[in-house]
């Protein structure tokens, strides 16, 4: 049953700000008492990324997650730039199992996985 809230509250949120001319403050603000309210306060972070997905994905735009061994420098970055486009939101995890390379996960679905562990597992 909390799941189906969830994802209700998710996309209500999502439909609420892919408006335009809506106070986005106002809008929060409202969102984060009818959380509290509801007695959805611990699920907020959940919910705020599932809405995030939706919204994103209701602008045409993706969130991309580059997830690497080490901190990317200004050479990868640049490297990596031909898989974003403008708008995208962009996010960089730290995973040291990976050894090296990158793993690049867009919209918490597709994966190209170019990293050492990857071609190690692959070997074995």
């Amino acid at each position: 049953m909390k799941q189906n809230k969830i994802k209700l509250y998710a996309k209500a949120l999502a439909e609420v700000l892919v408006k335009k001319d809506v106070n986005e403050k106002k809008v929060v603000d409202n969102f984060v008492k009818l959380l509290i309210s509801s007695g959805l306060e611990k699920k907020s972070k959940e919910i705020l990324e599932l809405a995030e997905e939706i919204f994103l994905k209701k602008q045409g735009k993706n969130k991309i997650t580059f997830e690497v061994a080490r901190r990317l420098t200004a050479e990868n970055r640049a490297s990596l730039k031909k898989y974003i486009k403008e708008g995208d939101v962009v996010k960089e995890r730290i995973n040291h199992e990976l050894i090296a390379g990158v793993k690049i996960i867009i919209n918490n679905e597709k994966q190209f996985d170019n990293s050492m562990l990857s071609k190690l597992n692959n070997i074995f």
